[in-house]
């Protein structure tokens, strides 16, 4: 029983420098849909701003992540038993990254809705 003990312990403490470096990739937070109907012309430019960096914050999310996982394999490799990275460790990075491209598609598809419900109640003038 003591044996699977450190088995598992030395498993544990060896698995979490690939989960701790994820913890360096901080996921931003989305910012709250306008109501372009209701919004004034200031709400929508802060809107804009807010949509633009969640995008800009979301693709360097992204990218630590894809570095992050890219790093984890090159040391995977250069270990000395040259076991391979955990294929669920792969898979937790892609499914994180298939999330946050899902939510910044639907923050960038509600700013495009909410502009055009703010362009029909305020109509440009020739």
């Amino acid at each position: 029983m003591l044996k699977h003990s450190v088995v598992l312990a030395v498993a544990v403490v060896a698995s979490t420098p690939a989960f701790a470096d994820l913890s360096s990739c901080y996921e931003p937070i989305a910012p709250v849909a306008v109501d372009g109907s209701t919004a004034t012309e200031d709400q929508m430019k802060h809107a804009l701003k807010d949509v633009k960096d969640f995008i800009a914050s979301s693709d360097d999310y992204q990218l630590c992540l894809n570095s992050q996982l890219i790093q984890m394999k090159k040391d995977a490799d250069k270990s000395k038993d040259k076991q391979p990275l955990d294929p669920s460790v792969q898979a937790n990075v892609q499914s994180k990254i298939d999330a946050n491209q899902k939510l910044k598609e639907k923050v960038g598809n509600e700013y495009n809705a909410a502009a055009v419900a703010y362009n029909a109640k305020h109509p440009k003038t020739p």
